[in-house]
């Protein structure tokens, strides 16, 4: 029985999290009571941490700007080994730009997430090379910000729900530099959800040596037992400058024979190895 009282996610409504975790509940058929924005992704991962009772949905890799660091470096943080990928579901993203007036050349200042000025720069440097452009912490409080100031120079890049949410005009719409954008979000928990026939097994794993063909050594063990490596990033490993940590998701479940065997193997090559998560994917 899955029986949650409380879902985090990066806020606020009508960010990209927002619409992954709706699209998720649905999928899943699940229905968690409360379901809580949060202002950053540390601030997720520390609720879900303290909360016995709930799971947390968050973004993981954009298909243009790659893995996102804030994500995966708070999770490997967790001292508690219960909290685990529980599964992984991929969003479609369009970005728009938004704001309260209606005139374009209006424009002065945008505010968004880092990740989607990034996935619209060539939009941004065509049209406006001389905008400030200001970090905030999520596309949604982006266009939150425009709708609360009395400000029509002020314009929020995020998607279509926050221009209803929000009462934003829609100046611009998709200005993905690649249209085909897309997000994988991480559903972390201490529950496991229902498996299916398309599934991962993440681990961080690092080295014993920093010596030439030590990483080599790791992924010819994985190719062995025949196990496809379907991602791999580097992370500092934050004690020695040139050190690093392996991020690395595997085709097929922990309690799968090859990976179980090769996890085993692994262990003597690795000074640090941990098992993020062994999850399916949903579509």
């Amino acid at each position: 029985m899955y029986n949650l009282e409380n879902l985090y996610y990066l806020g606020p409504d009508g960010s990209n999290s927002h619409n992954a975790v709706i699209k998720f509940l649905n999928i899943c058929k699940l229905n968690i009571e409360n379901k809580i924005p949060q202002k950053s992704i540390k601030f997720a991962i520390s609720e879900l941490e303290k909360d016995k009772n709930s799971i947390a949905v968050l973004p993981i890799e954009n298909s243009i700007e790659g893995l996102v660091r804030e994500t995966i470096d708070n999770f490997v943080k967790i001292n508690d080994s219960s909290i685990k990928i529980q599964g992984e579901l991929t969003l479609f993203i369009k970005h728009n730009l938004l704001a309260k007036t209606n005139n374009i050349k209006e424009i002065k200042k945008i505010y968004s997430h880092p990740q989607a000025f990034a996935q619209c720069s060539r939009y941004l440097y065509l049209n406006f090379p001389d905008v400030e452009l200001k970090d905030v912490s999520s596309t949604s409080y982006a266009a939150q910000k425009v709708s609360l100031e009395n400000d029509n120079s002020l314009a929020a890049i995020a998607n279509e729900t926050c221009a209803d949410i929000f009462n934003l005009n829609v100046l611009a719409s998709d200005i993905n530099d690649e249209k085909d954008n897309q997000t994988r979000f991480y559903i972390l928990g201490r529950t496991p959800l229902e498996k299916n026939d398309k599934n991962k097994t993440s681990i961080m794993i690092s080295p014993k040596i920093n010596r030439s063909g030590a990483l080599c050594d790791i992924l010819k063990i994985l190719a062995k037992h025949n196990i496809n490596l379907s991602y791999i990033d580097s992370r500092p490993s934050k004690r020695h400058l040139g050190e690093y940590l392996f991020f690395m998701e595997l085709d097929g479940l922990e309690e799968d024979i090859e990976i179980k065997t090769a996890i085993k193997e692994l262990q003597e090559y690795a000074e640090f190895l941990k098992i993020l998560g062994s999850f399916s994917l949903y579509s």
